[in-house]
């Protein structure tokens, strides 16, 4: 068997060299945060950057008792202004101006409501103080003191005042979503600055109440004689909300259907010598020229009556939706100052939709 020369595995004199010299690496040397050289800039660092120092140490080592004395005289008298009364020595609770007893002890509470300067040191150790500590520092790193921040309350609070941020009230809000005979009065008086809503009435059910006639609730007298129906609904296939006042001038003693008044064409109001409450029955001479009298038995055909004499909706684009729910009535109360305010009815105030009257006799029965 031939041998084969082996190779050689040892290494060169140049490889041996290169191999035992270290190998450098340079360091990266960190850069470092450049901070500002104005102290004011870096005082505005500290009070408004959310990374601040301010947001990660505990303030109670920073501001204590040894820190104030630290201060000059100067910069003490300056701070001291800041603090409320209750940081000083000598503080006494006081009765406010407005508490009944503040004739007997008035002398005696002006005596103790001299502040003494000199401050009391267990303010900086007082909970109350260290937890408005906290809040400042929450309020640093939630970034709520920048200067974009402060521009958003700003222009948050010239909204508010002029009324173009104003939020609706909850109880209006709630009287919206809730429509309850209350309700209903204050959002009559507001229907015409305010766009139309579907109430949450709409999406309820009449059930066992929707065997209740209208004549029913006429000759239980939850309908009576001078009471005015306001009939309002939307008709967004043409983009109209229609509104129309009528007024039960008779009811018949057997059938119990109620004769009403209301105005020609497109009137909401009736006229004032018709609206106005008079003794004794009233009659169609008692009207103006455009006041027209009619029948009815239930609301649909109440409805029906309005829209003919109204005359801007083709029966065509009527839609077959609750007559009770388009009917509010309003009565006025006994003994009530007659007025012809702004509500147009002469006093009276809201007592429910006819939706409403209905379902609560049908559950008082």
């Amino acid at each position: 068997m031939s041998a084969r020369p082996r190779r050689s595995i040892r290494q060169t004199e140049k490889a041996q060299a290169a191999a035992s010299e270290p190998t450098i690496t340079p360091l990266r040397s960190k850069r470092k945060a450049t901070e500002p050289g104005d102290p004011k800039e870096q005082l505005k660092c500290l009070l408004q950057n959310p990374k601040s120092k301010l947001t990660t140490i505990e303030l109670s080592d920073v501001i204590n008792v040894g820190a104030w004395n630290l201060l000059s005289q100067e910069s003490q008298c300056s701070l001291r202004n800041l603090l409320p009364p209750t940081a000083f020595s000598g503080y006494n609770a006081t009765i406010e101006a407005n508490h009944p007893s503040v004739l007997h002890t008035r002398r005696r509470n002006e005596d103790n409501s001299v502040r003494n300067d000199d401050l009391n040191h267990a303010t900086f150790t007082d909970s109350h103080f260290l937890a408005a500590a906290n809040t400042f520092q929450d309020h640093i790193y939630l970034n709520w003191t920048s200067d974009s921040h402060l521009e958003k309350v700003q222009r948050f609070q010239e909204g508010i005042r002029s009324g173009i941020l104003a939020a609706p009230w909850k109880d209006e809000t709630w009287e919206r979503e809730h429509v309850t005979v209350q309700s209903m009065f204050h959002a009559e008086a507001t229907k015409a600055t305010t766009p139309a809503r579907v109430p949450a009435e709409s999406l309820q059910r009449a059930g066992g109440a929707s065997e209740v006639k209208l004549t029913t609730l006429v000759k239980h007298h939850i309908i009576k004689v001078g009471d005015v129906l306001a009939y309002r609904r939307n008709f967004s296939s043409i983009d109209l909300v229609l509104e129309k006042d009528c007024i039960i001038q008779h009811i018949h003693p057997t059938s119990y259907s109620i004769t009403v008044l209301t105005e020609l064409g497109p009137t909401k109001f009736l006229a004032p010598s018709v609206v106005m409450p008079v003794p004794g029955p009233r009659f169609p001479e008692d009207a103006s020229e455009s006041t027209r009298s009619m029948d009815a038995t239930s609301p649909s055909m109440l409805e029906n009556a309005l829209l003919d004499l109204d005359g801007r909706v083709d029966r065509s684009k009527r839609p077959n939706g609750n007559a009770w729910k388009c009917f509010t009535v309003w009565r006025r109360r006994e003994n009530a100052i007659v007025s012809d305010d702004q509500n147009g009815r002469a006093g009276r105030e809201c007592y429910g939709t006819l939706f409403y009257l209905r379902g609560s006799f049908y559950h008082d029965q």
